[in-house]
């Protein structure tokens, strides 16, 4: 066990071989959710062989032979390419392993946390979108009972965050089970939801009113994937995004690597974006403007929002002259307002292997306030420990690591949901 404190990892995405091993064992493999993953990427469906072959799945304990083998579908490594979709293929090679039932949840917190090498680590977990409420209720408590009797058992310690799926409207009914179950956590397991998943295609300004009302409940750490991705929308759309989650009050902000696109990776490049998210873009501009941002071109902004005749077309949008200096100006006001008191969640190996690079140099140059987390482990082959060890070597100033090991103690959720709760009792003293 070490000293260090985990804020960024998916429960998940910690399973090692043998885990593997034992989940494909248990029940029959989902293999359609696989093939169609594999398919909708390369056209055609994975030899899945090799797994029968060599009996995974039909072995009690594997050998090294067998290892290697079932490694070669849910590592994430260099062999693979990069890009959020490969990524999400390693994962879903686990997910059709899986089968999420209250047994099956309750083992797996407890074997992930006994392997834990971290004094503390929290984990994400999301469910099925289409899972009713009688059964996400059954789920979350299963994973507290196994936090819980793993905790009573370690001197380790192991909390849980939700992660509620951005692409599907059923998170206002979840968050409202999460307030019920939370209640009835005597251990307070469960102290924290999160926004994950697939980020394209879902601005954050649709989630304003449940963030905010999130925030003014006081009852849960919140968290918020975002920058990670930025397939879709322009730099200039991303980084706004980020802002914006920020603005509403978001306590930690995950991944946010757009922030790190320089000039000569973003110069004379053409981006593909909606027309809506463009107008969108504008319109923050131009409110921006008339609070007293005067450093806007206004008339430059308005002609381009003019130049928008069908809401549903996609734009071509260049990064040149005049819009690729309004960009630039644009990251210069989103970075001095974000340095202030943003922390973000930055995950090394993560973000190389699925955006191309890290942006811990970035962070470090503009002194941000930085966490570190492993985020996947298992699908990166890599522990919080090797995370920090490649932030060494990233990064000029040492100190720089030793801030990031005492930021990732000093906002853990169990810190911040602590100061919550102190909060909300002197609240509700001084009002009675």
């Amino acid at each position: 066990m070490n000293d260090l404190y985990e804020v960024h990892t998916h429960l998940y995405g910690c399973l090692d071989e043998d885990d593997l091993n034992w989940l494909g064992s248990r029940k029959s493999p989902r293999w359609h959710i696989y093939k169609n993953s594999y398919y909708n990427i390369y056209k055609k469906y994975p030899d899945l062989e090799p797994l029968f072959k060599n009996r995974i799945f039909h072995s009690q304990k594997l050998n090294e032979q067998q290892k290697k083998i079932l490694r070669s579908y849910y590592i994430y490594n260099n062999s693979k390419p990069k890009g959020f979709v490969h990524f999400q293929l390693c994962f879903d090679f686990i997910i059709a392993l899986s089968h999420t039932d209250p047994e099956e949840l309750k083992e797996i917190s407890q074997r992930v946390s006994y392997k834990q090498k971290e004094y503390y680590s929290e984990y994400r977990m999301m469910f099925n979108p289409r899972i009713s409420p009688n059964e996400f209720k059954e789920k979350v408590f299963a994973l507290i009972e196994g936090f819980s009797i793993a905790n009573k058992n370690n001197t380790k310690i192991s909390k849980l965050i939700i992660s509620l799926n951005r692409e599907y409207p059923n998170y206002e009914w979840q968050y409202e089970i999460l307030k019920d179950i939370q209640k009835k956590d005597p251990d307070d397991i469960l102290i924290g939801i999160d926004f994950a998943g697939y980020e394209e295609n879902d601005p954050p300004i649709n989630k304003k009113s449940f963030i905010e009302k999130v925030i003014k409940d006081k009852q849960f750490v919140f968290l918020y994937h975002v920058g990670e991705s930025f397939q879709n929308k322009t730099p200039s759309s991303t980084i706004r995004w980020i802002f914006q989650v920020y603005q509403w009050g978001i306590h930690r902000l995950g991944h946010a690597t757009c922030l790190a696109l320089t000039e000569i990776q973003i110069k004379n490049k053409s981006y593909r974006e909606h027309a809506k998210e463009r107008i969108d873009h504008l319109n923050f501009l131009i409110e921006l403007y008339e609070s007293g941002e005067k450093w806007i071109p206004i008339d430059y902004v308005q002609k381009e929002k003019n130049k928008i005749t069908d809401k549903n077309q996609i734009l071509n949008v260049i990064y040149e002259n005049k819009e690729l200096q309004l960009h630039l100006d644009f990251w210069n006001y989103i970075i001095n307002n974000l340095k202030q008191s943003a922390i973000i969640e930055s995950c090394p190996t993560s973000n190389i292997r699925i955006a191309g690079f890290s942006p811990l140099f970035f962070f470090e140059k503009h002194q941000f306030t930085i966490c570190l987390g492993a985020d996947d482990p298992g699908i990166l082959n890599t522990s919080l420990e090797k995370e920090f060890q490649i932030a060494q070597s990233i990064v000029s100033n040492p100190e720089f690591i030793k801030q990031i090991k005492i930021n990732n103690q000093k906002y853990c959720s169990m810190n911040i949901f602590t100061n919550m709760k102190k909060q909300n009792l002197m609240d509700s003293l001084s009002s009675s």
